[in-house]
């Protein structure tokens, strides 16, 4: 299960366990947290089950991109 940063859990105790819930919360303060591969591959693969504004969804796509060429 990926993990929330706990600065980003100051309305729970524990991160739930839903991983929606997670990656949209990482998704909300992206790229400041949730830049690293895995996180991204998720974020990428899960993009059209999450409220992105546009910026938000180029910038995960472009890091997809990025990790991509990049192995």
């Amino acid at each position: 299960m990926i993990q929330v940063p706990e600065d980003l859990l100051w309305d729970y105790l524990e991160a739930p366990q839903d991983l929606l819930w997670r990656l949209q919360r990482i998704a909300d303060f992206f790229p400041r947290y949730g830049s690293d591969r895995k996180t991204v591959e998720l974020l990428f693969a899960h993009r059209d089950e999450l409220k992105l504004d546009g910026a938000t969804r180029g910038l995960i796509e472009e890091y997809h991109c990025a990790w991509q060429a990049n192995p």
